[in-house]
């Protein structure tokens, strides 16, 4: 038999599993998961027999019962069109007790296996994991109930009111998010607490929910309230030295309802920007308010790679840049860099990944800077790099990748560019363009490569000779060699390195202080030029960093010259596999 287990706790599955083994004399086949999307995924194959569900599997970040009730009810609905409900053995929260509301929708499901109060032990599992309820064992106590409020009367805490007016307030009357952001409250509310919320919404933003959204005015009418009047004017547009002015009529049914939109000019100060598929590539710094950049860093262990994405992102949010630490590490060093004894924050982090995985946006937060992270060593393969991505993006700008050899490859393809930090230790270079020849041979374009040379220093091993380094992969039996990209076409970035910040990184670390705004100039200068590079901010250098016309000399091939040098294609060789699917 196949069980799959959502318990989170792979100690309790272990003893469950053991018990069973030795109460009915049968082997169980098992797996763990840890999210309810994760169940739905592993059911999608067909291949299990039970399903043992905790209702406490995820940890919420809200208190209001009637969200995560609705939550966990859509998850367990949707695992029942993948697998027969009937084999579904639920493990409900000690709020729970047979013949309640919720318990009665699940039952309508088919939901027959439920176990509350003293009944939540391992016999008891074991028990209907051999031999699931019927309808008929339970039916009992589910006919009195009916489908009445689960909750009583509809209820919202002031804090989360407050909350939902900050989301709006931070548009600073911007409206181009309001639709999104009120789509957003309805989904973790109940309509009678819809009807509470829309009480409080300051004026502007409720005229623009009348005019734009269809559930705002089902809400309203739910209410009885009456709708606003509106004017019967005629179309008309004026124009003005400062813009123009436009007034569109809607009509929905009798009524006319006007719809004011201001488009300013750029007549008294003309900005010229190229877009070129929304990378911008002038000197001018405006960037589109949807322009949206995801980068992988990756080099060699010591290389600086956390050193570059903490510098890159420090210099982003100081520059009103909403930006995102996503550290896809084994080690991470973000989560020890960014809790320093503070067990609030760690608990914080500890969670921001998996709740990001599950299309919750619940980081670590320094102003407009967030980190998403977790405990050290945990299987980054079990979250789904898609939705973590398009969790974070969604609330940032810019967001830093910080890789390391093992990242599962599905960051490098979905980033749109990936920064190699190499170091002036040319022992390093052998590990890179063995990395670089894997995203390679996955069809990732090495189009998306550039180059950061960290704590570079001015020697006879030039920039120009590490780019060729890295340009070519050679074999340790110096037998073969696989160009990756024509050098000459490298784009490259220089971080210089200098006593007096590597005194004042020491510190900070020791001290917990952030003072790369102490750095020296020359470095600052050369982040600009790096940040730009990904987002631009505004440095009086440009940002378009370094290529060469490649010259006869070549340091590496001289340094690893053999006779029987052969070129092969990366598509067809066989290489020691370095990256997680």
């Amino acid at each position: 038999m196949r069980v799959l287990f959502g318990l989170s706790n792979d100690d309790t599955v272990k003893s469950i599993v053991k018990f069973y083994e030795e109460t009915y004399k049968e082997k169980l086949e098992y797996k763990n998961v840890y999210y309810f999307k994760q169940a739905i995924q592993e059911l999608q194959s067909g291949q299990y027999n039970r399903l043992i569900l905790l209702e406490d599997l995820e940890k919420y970040p809200t208190d209001n019962y009637a969200q995560i009730d609705d939550y966990i009810f859509k998850n367990i609905d949707t695992m029942s069109d993948e697998f027969d409900a009937k084999k579904i053995i639920f493990i409900a929260s000690d709020r729970r007790k047979l013949g309640d509301g919720f318990l009665t929708k699940l039952f309508n499901l088919g939901v027959y296996s439920v176990l509350t109060g003293s009944n939540r032990t391992k016999s008891k599992v074991c028990e209907l994991i051999n031999k699931p309820l019927m309808k008929k064992s339970v039916k009992k106590y589910y006919e009195d109930s009916s489908n009445k409020n689960l909750y009583g009367k509809a209820e919202v805490s002031e804090v989360e009111i407050q909350r939902i007016l900050a989301y709006y307030r931070n548009q600073e009357g911007n409206t181009e998010k309001y639709l999104d952001i009120f789509e957003r409250v309805c989904s973790q509310y109940t309509n009678e607490q819809m009807k509470i919320i829309i009480q409080f919404l300051e004026q502007d933003v409720k005229d623009f929910l009348f005019i734009n959204s269809d559930k705002y005015k089902a809400i309203l009418n739910m209410q009885s309230v009456v709708l606003p009047q509106v004017s019967e004017q005629p179309s008309i547009i004026n124009e003005d030295e400062k813009g123009k002015t436009e007034v569109i009529k809607i009509e929905k049914q009798p009524e006319i309802i006007e719809r004011i939109v201001v488009k300013q000019s750029n007549q008294a100060a003309p900005v010229i920007t190229s877009v070129l598929e929304k990378e911008v590539i002038k000197s001018v710094y405006e960037v589109p308010k949807d322009y949206r950049k995801v980068v992988c860093l990756i080099g060699a262990p010591k290389t600086g790679t956390t050193f570059c994405i903490n510098a890159l992102s420090h210099m982003m949010y100081k520059n009103d840049v909403k930006t995102a630490i996503v550290d896809m590490t084994k080690k991470r060093d973000s989560y020890i860099l960014y809790t320093y004894d503070n067990v609030g924050k760690r608990a914080i982090a500890a969670e921001s990944l998996k709740y990001a995985s599950n299309g919750i946006n619940q980081p670590l937060v320094y102003g407009k800077l967030s980190i998403y992270t977790s405990m050290p060593g945990e299987d980054r393969k079990k979250y789904a790099a898609t939705k973590v991505l398009d969790t974070v993006s969604q609330n940032s700008n810019v967001v830093f990748i910080d890789c390391d050899f093992s990242t599962p490859a599905d960051y490098y393809r979905l980033a749109q560019e990936i920064y190699v930090v190499q170091d002036m230790d040319i022992l390093n270079t052998n590990q890179i363009t063995m990395f670089l020849r894997e995203l390679k041979s996955r069809g990732i374009p090495m189009s998306k490569v550039k180059i950061i040379i960290n704590k570079h220093v001015r020697c006879a091993l030039t920039s120009k000779d590490i780019i060729d380094g890295i340009a070519t992969y050679t074999s340790p039996d110096l037998r073969m060699y696989d160009e990756l990209f024509p050098a000459s076409e490298m784009q490259y970035f220089i971080l210089p390195f200098e006593q007096e910040n590597y005194t004042k990184y020491i510190e900070m670390m020791f001290k917990y202080t952030n003072t790369f705004s102490s750095f020296t100039t020359d470095f600052r200068d050369n982040l600009g030029v790096i940040a730009n590079a990904i987002y631009p901010i505004g440095t009086s250098k440009g940002y378009k960093g370094e290529t060469y016309k490649k010259t006869k000399s070549n340091f590496f091939k001289n340094l690893f010259k053999a006779d029987n040098i052969t070129m092969i294609s990366s598509q067809n060789s066989g290489f020691e596999k370095i990256i997680e699917e």
